[in-house]
């Protein structure tokens, strides 16, 4: 397995000779450390993962949280854990896999001097400078949320606020719910709108994408980006730790109980690859590849599911009962030249 790149920094500026930067900001002085955690994982989204997140300075820790389906993706959490020191492993007997068992992960959280940013494996684009600026965000907004996020491409929240207040246009029908009976629920949003992403970052129109920043409260936000300060899990004690869906609890019912809400930064952005209900239809595409050659990796060789008859059937029959998938016409504005 090859090694994370560590060509570029987390501000965008490329590695001289041996590794060492050719001109890098100084990290700014933080006394709050930054410990990524991660329920991980899956090596074909890790690869292109730890290529963001090991390339930056400003991390202090990546905690891996071994939630592995097979041993061949637990073996490249270890190859990632020998490669960089700042990687642990950390692991539970019960881990098995499944959703239920990664809100038991956070009683590893247990530092008041950092800050958490949970990232999930399948986050497939950071864009550069993210790390620092997170921080400098969140230092300054200190005390005003429990939780804070950046803009998540395909997270159905961020999706309508793309639509409603970004300069994207998007048709089709969307909800500002987290399980979006339309671009949660379906393929065909992401499908639509993570090619129009990887032009916008190719051609340097992230700013299209940005909106204002938003606060979130009494509504479940998905966690694919989302952290907490260590001081707040501590001090909440056995009150912070999620009972039953972890997701509902810190991102809606934690926050209701305490009257604190959560709040996204909409100038700062990653990209999502995709829920449950989308990720076998998405792997029949190229858009993972797409943003591993951004990153400029190779991309990686994994099995594109062919649709099989009997799930054409079953897609027929359930298309029958329910609404189709929605189309989307996504596209960024006219370039106005100078």
């Amino acid at each position: 397995m090859l090694a994370p790149r560590h060509d570029q920094d987390c501000n965008g500026e490329f590695a001289g000779q041996h590794g060492l930067p050719v001109a890098r900001a100084s990290r700014n002085d933080l006394a709050m450390k930054l410990i990524i955690v991660t329920p991980a994982g899956r090596e074909r989204y890790l690869r292109l993962l730890s290529h963001h997140v090991l390339k930056c300075p400003d991390v202090d820790e990546w905690h891996l949280w071994d939630n592995c389906r097979n041993e061949a993706d637990r073996a490249y959490l270890q190859h990632l854990a020998a490669a960089d020191p700042r990687c642990k492993i950390k692991t539970l007997p019960h881990a098995d896999g499944t959703f239920n068992v990664i809100g038991d992960f956070y009683q590893f959280c247990d530092d008041s001097d950092a800050f958490y940013l949970r990232l999930d494996d399948d986050v497939i684009f950071v864009e550069d400078g993210f790390f620092p600026k997170f921080m400098a965000r969140v230092m300054a907004e200190r005390g005003s949320a429990l939780w804070y996020a950046p803009l998540i491409i395909n997270n159905a929240i961020c999706n309508s606020l793309i639509k409603q207040l970004s300069r994207v246009r998007v048709d089709g029908p969307l909800t500002c719910q987290a399980s979006c009976q339309f671009s949660w629920a379906h393929a065909s949003f992401p499908q639509a709108l993570h090619p129009v992403f990887v032009e916008a970052v190719r051609t340097g129109r992230l700013d299209d994408f940005r909106v204002p920043d938003r606060d979130i409260g009494l509504s479940r936000f998905s966690i694919n980006a989302l952290g907490f300060f260590g001081s707040d899990i501590v001090d909440l004690g056995d009150a912070f730790h999620p009972i039953g869906d972890e997701e509902e609890w810190l991102s809606a019912t934690l926050p209701m109980k305490l009257g604190r809400p959560g709040k996204i930064f909409g100038d700062l952005i990653v990209a999502h690859f995709s829920f449950y209900t989308q990720e076998r239809q998405l792997l029949r595409t190229n858009i993972l590849d797409s943003y591993y050659q951004l990153a400029g990796l190779a991309p990686p060789i994994y099995e594109k599911h062919p649709i099989r008859l009997r799930d054409r059937l079953k897609q027929w029959r359930r298309g029958r009962r329910a609404s189709r998938p929605p189309r989307y016409t996504i596209s960024l504005p006219t370039a106005v030249s100078d």
